[in-house]
């Protein structure tokens, strides 16, 4: 994106492009008059579905910059991502910059930058048009080279290998890194190591970003940048999704490791384990633990980090957890294969889990044999009785674990 200064200057002064617009705003009482929402949308769109760009607020066609009242700025920024985030679908996130030009008479007006990165996915505004930057001006994209830009975006999207661009490895544990690693790389630098391997990637400004895999996987506090990449954990006393029997819930955050290891130890918690004293004592824990690592390190590898708005959610009831992760099944995998075929959607982000050790268990997380769901059926039907049940709910997968019952329900047969 544009720089210093200087570089705003001359870009005035050149005119727009390919990678340039320039809007003036008129200003009503109540909010923006001009340009019109269906407009700006269009724009932030263009550049979004071709290489990204910046919008110059406060500029006419002519190229003169004529400048925003500082009184208004803020209404003006809230404007743009109100229209980013409801007039484009799927919304975008702009980053806005205010920018103080001086001018011929020694006085200085604002500008601001709306910067345009270009999209993982095929945008479009509210109104569903596609639009599609060419030299300075946007044009309507339809038929055939609509066709190309989604197959041009679903060939290069591969979500957990993207690079999230307002993140840097000041946000990597670098710890959580070494441990990784073992030790400290001899014959590759750290930052080629953490290249070759996909941790980070070269942006333009040939700075160091992390990818979306390796923030989930290494980051200090990956939510910062990937909002809803966490886990709702509730606790219900009774079977039904009521308020009023909520007893806990909690938000379990930090990197997907973390996320496991800290989501398992709530089940522990959690679960009943009544016991029976005939000449010792035995428990009867109402879930296998194994199983439910199991289904806890799959619903974090797999799930769609994609889908805005969704997070996997976690309850415990009297009777079942149920485990809801966002995205359906992959490729072409149904129901009926899921436990006879190993299909992923993050690969990244499963070699780094396929490496890391379970603090529980002492081994990896995932396997590579594709055993994981047979493992969630088979350990928790001899545990309860009753096999586990897959579904899917629109864009959600859902895992239903059913609890073992307690010997005490059953009391007269033990007598």
């Amino acid at each position: 994106m544009i720089g210093s200064i200087g570089d705003i200057q001359h870009q005035i002064g050149v005119g727009e492009n390919s990678q340039t617009e320039f809007k003036e705003v008129i200003l009503g009482k109540e909010g923006v008059l001009s340009p019109d929402i269906e407009s700006i949308a269009g724009e932030m769109v263009a550049f979004a579905n071709a290489q990204g760009g910046t919008i110059f607020l406060g500029v006419n066609d002519d190229g003169v910059a004529v400048g925003l009242p500082h009184d208004r700025l803020k209404d003006i920024e809230e404007w743009i991502i109100n229209v980013a985030t409801n007039n484009c679908t799927p919304p975008i996130r702009p980053h806005l910059r205010r920018q103080l030009l001086p001018t011929t008479n020694d006085t200085e007006i604002f500008i601001i930058l709306v910067e345009i990165r270009r999209g993982l996915f095929v945008h479009a505004t509210k109104s569903g048009r596609h639009y599609e930057r060419v030299g300075s001006s946007k044009q309507i994209v339809t038929g055939p080279l609509l066709a190309r830009l989604f197959q041009e975006r679903g060939r290069d999207f591969v979500f957990d290998e993207q690079t999230v661009h307002d993140a840097s490895t000041d946000d990597l544990d670098h710890d959580k890194l070494r441990e990784y690693f073992g030790a400290s790389p001899k014959s590759i630098t750290w930052n080629d190591l953490l290249l070759n391997t996909d941790i980070v990637d070269s942006a333009r400004n040939d700075r160091f970003h992390p990818t979306v895999a390796g923030l989930l996987a290494f980051g200090k506090f990956p939510q910062k940048y990937i909002r809803l990449a966490y886990i709702e954990a509730a606790v219900y006393r009774g079977v039904n999704l009521t308020s009023d029997d909520l007893i806990h819930s909690e938000q379990i955050m930090g990197c997907v490791d973390d996320q496991i290891e800290s989501a398992i130890k709530f089940v522990n918690r959690f679960m009943l384990k009544p016991a029976r004293k005939t000449v010792g004592r035995k428990d009867y824990p109402q879930y296998n633990l194994d199983a439910i690592q199991e289904a806890i390190v799959n619903a974090v590898a797999h799930r769609d980090y994609s889908i805005r708005g969704s997070k996997i959610r976690m309850f415990l009831y009297a009777d079942r957890i149920e485990i809801y992760s966002p995205g359906g099944l992959p490729n072409n995998l149904t129901l009926e294969k899921i436990a006879y075929r190993a299909v992923t959607r993050n690969e990244l982000l499963v070699s780094f889990l396929s490496k890391m050790i379970s603090d529980r268990t002492g081994l990896v997380y995932l396997e590579s044999r594709g055993e994981g769901v047979r493992t969630i059926l088979d350990l928790s039907e001899a545990h309860s009785g009753c096999r586990p049940v897959y579904e899917l709910h629109g864009n959600e997968l859902l895992l239903t674990i059913y609890a073992q019952p307690s010997p005490h329900e059953n009391s007269t047969s033990h007598q």
